[in-house]
C-alpha cells in the first residue's frame, strides 16, 4: 500500500502548479535571488533554471515539486498587487512559450513569446532542447525522423506580432528543414522552435521563407544590410524539393549542379536568380533589391559538404534539432554562417564595416553612396613604407645600399611581446602567437617547400633549382644531387 501512496504522491508532484514565466521571474527578483542561487538550491544547472523561468522548458520530478514549493513560498511573501490582475496558475505548460530569436548565452532572459498551439501535453526531451510529445522518440542523426515529432507552429504572416522590437526576424536567423516519414516538412529553428513548412517546391520554399518564416537577423552597423535568412536542407528535404542527395564527382569539382537542372529552371521561371557560383553547397537565391528591401535566401546543404569537417567538425552529421542549436549558437556569437569559417569571418568584417556609406545630403537633399574609409575593398592598398619588408616595390626608389633606420622601419620582433608562461598555461593544448606586422608571414611567403618524399643524401646538393640545396636531406624525390 505504501508503494501506491508513493506513486500517487509522485503523480501529484509531477503536476505541481506553476505560475506563468513572468510571475516566476517577478518572485525571484522580488526576493533578490539570482539564477545561480536558485540553480544551486535545486541542484540543477543555471541554464536549466533559466529555461524554467523563461518557460522554454518545464521541470520534471523531483525538481518540479521543489521549484513549485519555492515559488509558492515567495508568492506568500510577495503577493501580487490587488489592483492588478492576478496571474493564473497552470498545471501543465504555460500558455506561451518564450522563443528567442537567437540562442542566448547561459542565463539570458527571453525576449519574445509565441502562443502555444493546441495539442498533446509537452515535456522537454532534455535540458534546453526542443519540446516533444510525451514519450516521443528523438530523431537519430543517421535516420529520417519518424512522424512523431514536436508539434509545429504555423508561421504567421510578417508584421502580425507587436511583442518584439523587430518582428521581421522573431524566429531567429536560420532553420533546418527536414521531412518526416509521412511527407510533412518542418523547419527547426533556434530555441526549440518548430515551424510547419507548406512549400512543396523550391520557389515556393523561398517565397515562404521571406514572407512567413520570419527568419533573418538585423544589420550589425548603420550602413550595413540585414542578414539574409539561412535554410539548412537535410537529405530528406533535398528529395522533397527535387535536388540530388549527393553531388556527382563532376558536380563536386564544379562546385554546383548543372544550370539545366529542373530546380534551377523552376527558380528562373519564378523570377529568381543565383549568384555566379551557381547552385552549390552554399547557394544564394535572390531577386534584385528594390530600394532598401532585399529578397534573398541563403541555402546550406550539409550532404554536399557545405559543413566541411575541417571547419565545422561533425556538425553535418547532427540531427536537425541539434544542428539548428549549433548553428544558432554560432550565429549569436559571430553571425549567420555564410560558408566556411574563413568566409564567414570576411563577411563579418564587411557587415561591421561596410564598403560604402551614405553621404551627407546634397543641395537637393539627396544622399549618395561613397566609399567607407578603412573598409575591405576590392582594390589592394599599399602598406606604409615603415611596414614594407626589404625588397618591396614601394622601396624601389631608395638608394641601393640604403639602410633604413628607426624612422623608416619598424624593428619590433616577437620576443618583445612574449612573457613567461604560467603553469596553467603550460598545461593547455594551444597558445596564442602575435605576428607583429605579419613579419614572419611575409618571410614565409617566398619560402619554397618541397612536396615530394624526403630522400637522404650523403653530400651537399649542388642543383640550383633544388629547394633543399645545402642540406643533407633533400625534400624532393626528383633531385639527383
Amino acid at each position: 500500500m505504501s508503494e501506491l501512496f508513493d506513486a500517487v504522491d509522485a503523480l501529484i508532484a509531477s503536476r505541481s502548479p506553476l505560475p506563468p514565466p513572468a510571475e516566476r521571474r517577478r518572485l525571484r527578483q522580488a526576493h533578490g535571488l539570482t539564477l545561480d542561487e536558485v540553480a544551486a538550491a535545486l541542484q540543477v544547472r543555471r541554464a536549466t533554471a533559466s529555461g524554467w523561468e523563461a518557460g522554454k522548458t518545464e521541470p520534471r520530478p523531483p525538481e518540479r515539486d521543489a521549484y513549485a514549493r519555492m515559488l509558492k513560498q515567495l508568492a506568500q511573501l510577495y503577493p501580487v498587487d490587488p489592483n492588478a490582475a492576478a496571474p493564473a496558475m497552470d498545471t501543465a505548460v504555460p500558455e506561451t512559450l518564450a522563443v528567442p530569436a537567437a540562442p542566448a548565452s547561459t542565463g539570458a532572459e527571453p525576449a519574445k513569446a509565441l502562443t502555444e498551439p493546441t495539442g498533446p501535453i509537452l515535456e522537454p526531451a532534455s535540458e534546453n532542447t526542443a519540446l516533444r510529445p510525451a514519450a516521443g522518440p528523438h530523431p537519430a542523426a543517421t535516420t529520417r525522423p519518424t512522424s512523431r515529432r514536436p508539434p509545429a507552429r504555423k508561421a504567421a504572416p510578417a508584421g502580425t506580432s507587436a511583442d518584439s522590437t523587430d518582428v521581421r526576424f522573431e524566429n531567429g536567423p536560420l532553420a533546418v528543414v527536414d521531412v518526416d516519414a509521412g511527407g510533412q516538412a518542418y523547419a527547426y529553428g533556434v530555441g526549440g522552435l518548430v515551424l510547419d513548412v507548406p512549400a512543396k517546391s523550391m520557389p515556393f520554399l523561398v517565397d515562404w521563407t521571406l514572407k512567413e518564416a520570419k527568419l533573418g537577423a538585423p544589420k550589425l552597423s548603420g550602413p550595413g544590410k540585414d542578414a539574409d535568412p539561412l535554410l539548412v536542407l537535410t537529405e530528406a528535404a533535398l528529395e522533397r524539393y527535387g535536388l540530388p542527395v549527393a553531388l556527382t564527382e563532376e558536380e563536386r569539382l564544379a562546385g554546383r549542379i548543372p544550370e539545366g537542372h529542373k530546380v534551377i529552371k523552376q527558380l528562373v521561371r519564378a523570377g529568381w536568380q543565383l549568384t555566379k557560383r551557381g547552385f552549390g553547397p552554399w547557394a544564394r537565391i535572390y531577386r534584385p533589391a528594390t530600394g532598401s528591401e532585399r529578397a534573398c535566401v541563403q541555402l546550406c546543404i550539409p550532404s554536399w559538404h557545405a559543413l566541411d569537417s575541417r571547419h565545422w567538425g561533425e556538425a553535418g552529421q547532427l540531427p536537425p534539432t541539434e544542428l539548428a542549436r549549433v548553428l544558432g549558437v554560432y550565429a549569436s556569437r559571430v553571425m549567420t554562417p555564410r560558408g566556411s569559417t574563413a568566409v564567414t569571418g570576411l563577411e563579418l568584417m564587411t557587415a561591421l564595416h561596410p564598403p560604402t556609406r551614405a553621404t551627407a545630403p546634397d543641395a537637393d537633399g539627396k544622399r549618395h553612396s561613397e566609399h567607407n574609409p578603412g573598409s575591405l575593398g576590392k582594390d589592394p592598398v599599399d602598406c606604409a613604407p615603415c611596414e614594407a619588408p626589404d625588397g618591396h616595390p614601394l622601396l624601389k626608389d631608395l638608394p641601393r645600399f640604403h639602410v633604413r633606420g628607426p624612422a623608416e622601419k619598424l624593428f619590433e620582433e616577437a620576443f618583445d611581446w612574449a612573457r613567461p608562461l604560467t603553469d596553467d598555461e603550460c598545461m593547455r593544448r594551444n597558445l596564442v602567437g602575435i605576428d607583429v606586422n605579419m613579419a614572419f608571414a611575409a618571410g614565409t611567403n617566398g619560402l619554397i617547400v618541397g612536396l615530394g618524399a624526403p630522400t637522404h643524401v650523403t653530400r651537399r646538393c649542388s642543383t640550383r633549382s633544388c629547394p633543399g640545396r645545402g642540406w643533407l636531406t633533400c625534400p624532393t624525390s626528383t633531385c639527383r644531387g
